[in-house]
């Protein structure tokens, strides 16, 4: 009987140390992937600035109503199978969830502080960054999860900076709308949003209602 066991005890072990190698090479690959393939920018857009007649309308928001917003639209954009992001809004943009490298979930955590642009467009400045127990540059693994994960043709990654170019002004809306961030204030919760409905817009909507 102790022969039997012992016999046991020495597959399992093999087993075990078989099952360490096998991790430790996946992880020794998926790191040398993220240093070696050096951090690259995207082509930030030139900003547009929403300069046409129309009617504009300024909409107030709060950090709850905006953080039910993102989360409802973020799996329309963010289209990855071997992702899953949430986003909180509280004293700044806290970005966690998890996505699949080499068969595995690696976690992922970002934060990051907003800031207004004159166009109306936001930047996303990296405070925070780890990708699993990892201790990685923060601008390999921006520029890796570019990489990985297809995005909204507004959202551009600014791997060299660590930050992200959120071109709100670009967002399609239905009916023409044209959008933009007024002000972004986390800490007094002020927040509010420019929605501008340009002439030829509306003309054109009225049109089709009175052919309908």
């Amino acid at each position: 009987m102790k022969v039997i066991k012992q016999g046991t005890d020495k597959v399992y072990k093999r087993y075990f140390l078989i099952l360490v190698s096998i991790n430790l090479v996946l992880l020794i690959l998926f790191i040398t992937l993220i240093l070696v393939s050096p951090p690259r920018s995207e082509v930030l857009p030139t900003p547009q600035y929403i300069d046409e007649p129309g009617a504009e309308f300024r909409v107030e928001s709060t950090k709850e109503d905006l953080n039910e917003l993102i989360n409802d639209y973020l799996d329309q954009v963010l289209l990855a199978d071997n992702a899953d992001f949430s986003v909180h809004i509280d004293q700044d943009v806290h970005l966690f969830g998890s996505f699949q490298a080499f068969g595995a979930s690696i976690p992922l955590n970002v934060r990051m502080e907003p800031n207004v642009q004159a166009n109306g467009d936001l930047i996303l400045n990296m405070t925070e960054m780890s990708l699993g127990l990892l201790d990685l540059p923060s601008d390999r693994i921006l520029h890796y999860i570019n990489q990985q994960i297809n995005t909204p043709d507004w959202l551009y990654f600014d791997s060299e900076n660590e930050q992200l170019y959120v071109a709100v002004t670009q967002i399609d809306i239905q009916s023409n709308f044209r959008f933009s961030v007024q002000e972004l204030d986390l800490t007094d919760d002020n927040i509010s949003f420019l929605i501008k409905i340009p002439r030829a817009g509306a003309i054109q909507t009225e049109d089709t209602g009175d052919e309908a």
